[in-house]
């Protein structure tokens, strides 16, 4: 197994070479081997199918080639950027200070922020608030006009390295530089992406540790990995799922009507016009578990919970993707003990985010998408995990609940397996934006046949069973489903029953 760095000649490449002792350059692939990983910079020759794995694949480079391309598609995945036309207008040399948006309106960057970018995560932040930003400048020599500052220095920097983020993974990279900009009717702007950031004094010091870093995990991952093509360290997985109320009238109840802030049934932090006091979304906190059943179990007790404290029978508990208007949920998956990487985010968009896309409601996840819920929504927490925002609320029954924790499951134990890469490529994430699921049919059974290859499957595939099947006979999940009728909250667990094969009559029953 090698690291190979496909450069193009490159002086930055270069540098890196001289630094990083266990990569080996190349100009070509040719001499790629299977199980080699490959780092490209910049250079977009040949394909990425030889290697084990590649960071910064084909696709995604040429999706950089010019801001007109790259903007484009960050639009579609909802990211807020200049109009197309405004991008090329800019000199290749400098950054703007002013930016033209869809709406006609011209408006001025108050602040720029750098944020360099390996393996989807952020190296440092570098901020500027002066007036004139020279590209070649901000890249090699970011003390030039720009300091070094705390990634959660203040509210501004939160959203930029979360921009820098969604921005870069939009547009399928896996390492980069990402120029963000706040303007002054503080809104959070992508100014540029680049795949092949100068690499001098603190960048480059930055992208050498990275790399290191990143040489050093993937080894010892690859050692890890038994025989079965199954990962070793104990995953703690969780979750916490958004939920709404509505009387027998079809109003909104709000949550913060029963239930508090805090524990494991309670409050999500949105509320009604950003007022501080009316909580319109509940959430269920689960314990993390080690497994699919305990963690669907800890789910259960979390539910008859809820059930004592919303204490209105006639009130219907809704999941979905957005039960009223403009209140979109979700069901976050949290992963911790695991190692993050832009692979396995990757891999869960693909193997987790569509098969569940392929299930929702179309008419609402439209809706929800691409502003919540987009492609690698991720974020990091506080315990050391992360959490994986891009599905909708899956708590519509126990079947189509542990189905999904099951394949999480499955994913994050053979995602190394998983190579399949749809979304870096536009005509797909518009397919997955749109709910075009005619078109998403073979994708997805491609998928799947790779996720029935998995050892982990065959302790699951009862359980998996309701996702391909929903799909195959056109059935979406029913969103107009109350909970409490859906889960019945009976006596035995729902990983039990959930478990049992499910037929059609079953299948109506319980709100799939």
């Amino acid at each position: 197994m090698g690291y190979l760095l496909l450069h193009s000649g490159q002086p930055s490449a270069k540098r890196l070479l001289k630094r990083v002792a266990e990569c080996t350059g190349v100009t070509s692939v040719d001499p790629v081997a299977s199980q080699d990983v490959v780092i490209r910079w910049g250079n977009a020759e040949g394909d990425d199918n030889a290697a084990s794995w590649t960071l910064n694949p084909r696709q995604a480079i040429e999706n950089t080639l010019s801001r007109s391309r790259m903007f484009r598609l960050l639009k579609l995945g909802g990211v807020y950027s200049p109009t197309v036309a405004n991008a090329e207008q800019w000199p290749s040399s400098n950054l703007p200070t002013e930016v033209t948006l869809d709406s006609g309106m011209n408006v001025k960057i108050a602040r720029h922020y750098l944020v360099p970018l390996f393996d989807m995560q952020p190296l440092a932040l570098f901020r500027s608030d002066s007036k004139d930003v020279w590209l070649d400048q901000q890249v090699s020599q970011p003390r030039s006009g720009f300091r070094e500052v705390m990634f959660d220095e203040d509210e501004y920097a939160t959203r930029a390295v979360r921009m820098a983020m969604r921005s870069l993974h939009a547009l399928g990279l896996d390492f980069g530089m990402v120029t963000v900009g706040i303007t002054a009717r503080d809104r959070t702007i992508c100014l540029d992406v680049s795949a092949t950031p100068k690499m001098t004094g603190r960048m480059l010091d930055l992208f050498v540790e990275a790399m290191e870093s990143f040489i050093e995990r993937d080894q010892q991952q690859e050692l890890e990995w038994n025989k079965q093509g199954q990962h070793h360290l104990p995953l703690l997985m969780g979750t916490d799922l958004e939920f709404m109320l509505r009387s027998s009238q079809g109003k909104m109840v709000l949550a913060s009507r029963y239930l508090t802030r805090n524990g494991r049934v309670g409050c999500d932090d949105r509320t009604i016009n950003h007022d501080g006091k009316r909580f319109p979304l509940a959430e269920l906190r689960p314990d993390p578990a080690s497994t699919p059943e305990e963690l669907m179990d800890k789910l259960y007790a979390t539910m008859q919970e809820a059930s004592k404290l919303i204490t209105s029978r006639s009130v219907q508990w809704l999941a979905g993707s957005m039960p009223f208007p403009n209140f979109p949920i979700g069901g976050h998956i949290h992963f911790s003990r695991f190692p993050f990487s832009s692979r396995f985010v990757k891999a869960l968009d693909n193997y987790l985010g569509l098969p569940v896309m392929m299930i929702e409601a179309s008419q609402t996840s439209i809706k929800r998408r691409p502003r919540y819920g987009f492609l690698g929504d991720i974020r990091f927490k506080s315990h050391g995990g992360f959490e994986y925002r891009t599905l909708g609320c899956w708590l519509v029954s126990p079947e189509i609940s542990y189905a999904v924790l099951a394949l999480a499951y499955v994913v994050a134990n053979h995602y190394r397996d998983l190579k399949i890469s749809l979304f870096e490529t536009p005509s797909k994430q518009r397919q997955f934006y749109n709910s075009d699921k005619s078109a998403l049919r073979d994708d997805f059974e491609v998928i799947w046949r790779e996720i029935e290859k998995t050892s982990t499957y065959r302790r699951y595939h009862k359980v998996l069973d309701v996702i391909p099947t929903m799909i195959r006979e056109g059935i979406a999940w029913n969103e107009a489903v109350d909970l409490k009728q859906s889960w019945g909250l009976v006596s035995q667990t729902p990983s039990e029953s959930a478990s049992q094969p499910t037929g059609k009559k079953k299948r109506k029953r319980r709100g799939l």
